[in-house]
């Protein structure tokens, strides 16, 4: 499978009401491509905080919270990760795509085929992580993960190219962020 459809399946999966923190680069791009919401917050130029600022959104919002990731960016930002296993926010919900890879950047390899993720998120206190290598059955592996409680993070393990990666999202970082904003306060 590839990350594109990764995506696609889990937005499908989503309520108008869920808030969803896009990573930067590739991840966001698709996001948007796929369905483009007031809710969804298309980071830029911060890799590595998509547990960081989800973390925070849960905290201070009742909403369900879903962190659209990727195995290099978490890597990069694991702090984030203990951090959101240690508060135990109960609307968090962290999807990590995993194609082995730091494609945004170019596609060097990163250490995810050898630190099992999911058991890392146990690790530091998710209450539910489990990996998904079936394509087959990644749609069930969504319902369960969005019906665990939380915080919960799914691993899926996804191809590390993409034969039509989705452009640039046409707003300015600014028109992003107050776009949010102003979702949030309706």
């Amino acid at each position: 499978m590839i990350r594109s459809e990764a995506v696609e399946r889990v937005l499908l999966q989503l309520e108008d009401d869920d808030i969803v923190v896009a990573a930067d680069g590739a991840i966001a791009r698709e996001a948007h491509r796929f369905r483009d919401r007031l809710r969804t917050f298309y980071m830029l130029g911060s890799m590595g905080q998509v547990a960081s600022i989800s973390l925070g959104l849960a905290l201070s919002r009742d909403e369900r919270v879903i962190a659209l990731d990727g195995d290099g960016n978490l890597l990069m930002g694991f702090g984030g990760t203990a951090l959101v296993g240690g508060l135990k926010p109960a609307n968090l919900y962290h999807l990590v795509l995993d194609n082995g890879c730091y494609a945004t950047t170019g596609g060097q390899r990163c250490l995810s085929r050898e630190v099992d993720l999911a058991a890392a998120a146990q690790g530091t206190g998710y209450c539910w992580s489990e990996r998904c290598d079936d394509p087959e059955t990644v749609d069930d592996r969504i319902r369960d993960w969005l019906s665990s409680p939380a915080p919960a993070m799914l691993c899926v393990n996804v191809d590390p190219g993409d034969p039509d990666p989705a452009l640039r999202i046409p707003m300015t970082p600014q028109e992003m962020a107050r776009r949010f904003r102003e979702s949030l306060a309706d």
